[in-house]
């Protein structure tokens, strides 16, 4: 992140330079910022003609103004009756991309009269641009230099710079936790393998601040992993299982306990997966990748609770080491279960981390993982599926889900669902067949969490961009880093209750 955020005292007609305004599209002549009668005028021989507002819409008009802006950069934020926090995000990720397109070093934002506080503002507005500069092209020959390096909120009232700025900082450490997902995520599975992630882990945690243990093999068998050892089993890549540790609280509270599943490729081992897009199978590691992001931020922060954070970490590989269909494997709280499919590894390596998880008498415990197809299908790619067994912490996580963007949708976990997954010669079976496939996944995955609160997101559908995507502008193609910004605002606002 190479973009520098600051407060400057001032107007908007007294800064020269790029600056960027807001337009509603139903309220096309009256921009939620104050504004000079030369700059308004301006602004009408465009605005409703070559420029509706429309989300995302973006503008660029000189204003030939010998003092003020040099030029305006107009984005769109949709209807006023339908904005949200996104439409915020959206719009000035969008403007930042056409600043950046038009090779500007610097911009001003004045900051807009809009429904929601301040600093909320502010961190949205943030978010955008960060998110929307971020590029993976660690294995390009040639990078591509960003022009944008600074941009200025111009404030009238100084009083009000402290609070800008702890906004500022709030969504530059968000980012870099997004940052980091997106980058772990997108990267090629031959450059990150179970024991070169678990080596990212470990930098990230010394830079960050949190602790990193790593289990390997001849530890996962003593944990009895069983789950975590059979995936990996097939793999020249041995399994491990990263645990990570951050305390602002000096070991007086309970936990939270956030679980990521991590198949840095999954082939689908003997029941392999149909040739057609498997080269996507590199984001299946997408949770484990949050998980590690969410650590990274919350360390940044400081935030003042125990954050506990377990990556199971595994190359699904087809060799004759690999398990099988028809295999029974026994997990680290004694139950078993008959391999249906191969392919339906990510339940597996997540039940012994979900079971080694209660041990740590966690406050909550959230599971995030690529798990199923068939959330794609329930779902398709706008909404990442919650499912729990309390809807208290459920409404908690739907309320952070809209405030981030990052969308939620709550589906059932009757028990009707659980006699799917019972099998005749093991407790469980990690198949339930078609129907309700996302559900009998989340089902399997309950066996292992007892009475803890408990949230399991199924982001299969929105971990990376997908030809059903929707395209928004602070969301470049590749790993989304989905995940990080929905949780980290979860553990702030549960701190602001304490």
């Amino acid at each position: 992140m190479s973009v520098k955020f600051s407060v400057k005292i001032g107007k908007i007609e007294e800064e020269t330079g790029v600056h960027v305004i807001p337009v509603y599209e139903d309220l096309i002549s009256d921009p939620p910022i104050k504004l000079s009668e030369k700059i308004k005028k301006i602004l009408e021989q465009v605005c409703g003609r070559e420029f509706k507002g429309r989300i995302e819409e973006t503008y660029v008009l000189p204003t030939f103004l010998e003092k003020g802006p040099s030029r305006i950069v107009l984005t769109g934020l949709g209807k006023s009756s339908e904005l949200e926090l996104d439409s915020v995000r959206r719009a000035y990720g969008r403007a930042a991309l056409k600043i950046e397109e038009m090779k500007f070093s610097s911009t001003y934002i004045p900051i807009p009269s809009l429904p929601y506080d301040i600093d909320l503002t502010i961190q949205t507005i943030v978010e955008g641009i960060l998110l929307s500069l971020y590029r993976f092209d660690r294995y390009k020959s040639e990078k591509e230099k960003q022009a944008l390096e600074e941009v200025y909120f111009l404030v009238e009232d100084e009083s009000k710079t402290g609070d800008i700025q702890r906004s500022i900082d709030l969504a530059e450490k968000i980012c870099r936790g997004v940052y980091t997902a997106r980058d772990i995520a997108n990267m090629p599975s031959n450059d990150c393998y179970p024991e070169k992630l678990a080596e990212m882990a470990i930098e990230v945690g010394s830079r960050a601040g949190f602790k990193v243990r790593i289990y390997k093999m001849d530890e996962l068998m003593e944990m009895e992993m069983g789950g975590i050892i059979a995936v990996g089993g097939g793999s020249n890549h041995k399994p491990v299982l990263i645990e990570m540790e951050y305390d602002g609280t000096c070991g007086g509270d309970k936990p939270y306990v956030i679980v990521g599943k991590a198949v840095t490729f999954d082939s689908g081992g003997i029941s392999i997966k149909p040739s057609e897009k498997m080269e996507e199978m590199k984001y299946d590691k997408s949770g484990g990748a949050a998980v590690i992001g969410i650590m990274e931020a919350a360390a940044l922060l400081k935030l003042p609770l125990r954050l506990i954070g377990l990556v199971p970490c595994v190359e699904n590989m087809p060799s004759g080491t690999a398990y099988r269909p028809g295999d029974i494997v026994r997990f680290r709280n004694g139950k078993t279960a008959e391999i249906i499919s191969t392919d339906a590894e990510g339940r597996l390596i997540l039940a012994d981390a979900l079971a080694y998880a209660v041990e740590k008498n966690p406050k909550v415990v959230i599971d995030l993982a690529t798990l199923t197809g068939a959330c794609i299908i329930a779902l398709g790619t706008h909404a990442s599926g919650l499912f729990t067994n309390n809807q208290q912490l459920a409404d908690k996580i739907m309320k952070s889900s809209e405030k981030t963007g990052e969308k939620t949708w709550q589906l059932p976990l009757w028990k009707q669902y659980k006699e799917q997954i019972k099998s005749d010669v093991a407790d469980l079976k990690n198949v339930g067949g078609r129907p309700a496939g996302a559900i009998t996944a989340a089902a399997f995955l309950s066996e292992f969490v007892r009475d803890a609160p408990w949230i399991h997101l199924d982001i299969a559908g929105t971990a990376y961009t997908q030809e059903t995507s929707e395209q928004k502008s602070y969301i470049p193609k590749g790993a989304t880093g989905v995940g990080v910004r929905l949780i980290i605002d979860y553990l702030i606002n549960e701190l602001k209750q304490e």
